[in-house]
């Protein structure tokens, strides 16, 4: 099949990713060539070491500030005279359309095309993207598609219809099994806001008195002043981004991963990606979601509370990697893609 993935035209696929949604766009259209497909994709750009094509939407040289009738910024103007451009792309060379983007005005075209499409739904749903994917699904012929069980129920709840399911995956290849130190360090990765929690890891660490690494891009510049910057020493140390072979070779320092996000993980690839490294997990269950959990290997309370996690460390700290690893075997890349073709195929049939 000839297939066409959506990022978005200022969306940039290199490492380190900006969010997990980049790096599923990344896994998953090398998978599907791998297994014989034709795979472009619209982003900004990519590392060059895919095996997929971008397809760029570049800025215009004019500036596109607005400061009269609606008040623009340049980067906000160049971002929209990017996206428009989609409406201009000829889409009937392909199969599918694959669509992974938050941005409104790829869904605002994408109602007027008729070349079928798959949504795959990232995020929770918020008042913005539930009226503008309704919108798109009433217009598009495209099936919707949840990352796990909870996104598929809380959308289902807000489309009307049964939202399929197809788990996340991740190339287990780039996540090497790491002889886990018991000694070692504490390990929390992921964006760098309030939602994410990491003030819970930096808690549990100090009362425990173990060394914590911070891996993640600040999102939230007042949240990492205010809540994080001061409490960093020799002890809890921040690392900024890395990239998934940095991360990994992070890995394998550690004792546990702490998983403390206070809003609900849409699926949490950081998890399966620590458990294949070796790694056990413990967090709350906001932030590892049913189908990430065991009692011994990824624990999740029912709790926000640091201190409920101290015990769950100690029950963690009997787990051998390889009881993770092989937990988290059955998230590969190949199987997701799999089930997407499937998809791919059915719809693609159902409109011809």
């Amino acid at each position: 099949m000839k297939l066409l993935l959506v990022a978005g035209p200022f969306i940039s696929l290199r490492e380190p990713y900006n969010g997990g949604t980049e790096a599923f766009i990344v896994a998953l259209a090398n998978e599907l060539v791998r297994l014989g497909h034709s795979v472009d994709v619209i982003a900004k750009d990519a590392d060059e070491t895919n095996l997929f094509q971008v397809i760029e939407f570049h800025e215009s040289p004019l500036s596109m500030k607005d400061d009269s009738y609606r008040p623009t910024s340049e980067w906000l103007g160049q971002q929209h005279y990017q996206t428009l451009q989609y409406g201009l792309f000829d889409v009937s060379q392909y199969d599918v359309i694959h669509y992974n983007s938050f941005i409104p005005e790829i869904y605002a075209v994408g109602a007027l095309l008729k070349t079928p499409g798959v949504l795959t739904l990232h995020l929770p749903p918020t008042e913005k993207f539930v009226l503008m994917y309704k919108f798109f699904l009433k217009h598009a012929p495209v099936v919707p598609v949840g990352i796990s069980t909870r996104m598929s129920e809380q959308w289902t709840s807000f489309l009307g219809n049964d939202v399929d399911v197809i788990l996340n995956g991740i190339v287990f290849d780039q996540w090497p099994l790491h002889a886990r130190k018991a000694d070692g360090y504490l390990l929390w990765s992921g964006r760098i806001a309030k939602e994410k929690n990491v003030e819970a890891a930096i808690q549990l660490a100090n009362y425990l008195e173990r060394p914590l690494k911070i891996v993640g891009p600040v999102f939230d510049n007042h949240y990492f002043r205010d809540r994080v910057q001061p409490q960093l020493n020799e002890r809890i140390d921040y690392i900024s981004h890395a990239t998934q072979q940095q991360l990994s070779k992070l890995a394998a320092g550690a004792s546990a991963y702490l998983a403390t996000a206070t809003w609900e993980e849409p699926f949490g690839l950081s998890t399966l990606e620590m458990l294949a490294s070796g790694l056990p997990v413990i967090g709350f269950t906001t932030a590892i979601p049913p189908e990430l959990r065991h009692e011994k290997l990824s624990i999740a309370i029912d709790s926000q509370d640091w201190r409920d996690l101290i015990k769950p460390l100690d029950v963690a700290g009997d787990s051998a990697p390889g009881a993770c690893r092989d937990f988290a075997a059955s998230f590969d890349m190949r199987k997701t893609a799999a089930a997407y073709v499937s998809v791919y195929k059915r719809i693609a049939e159902k409109v011809r």
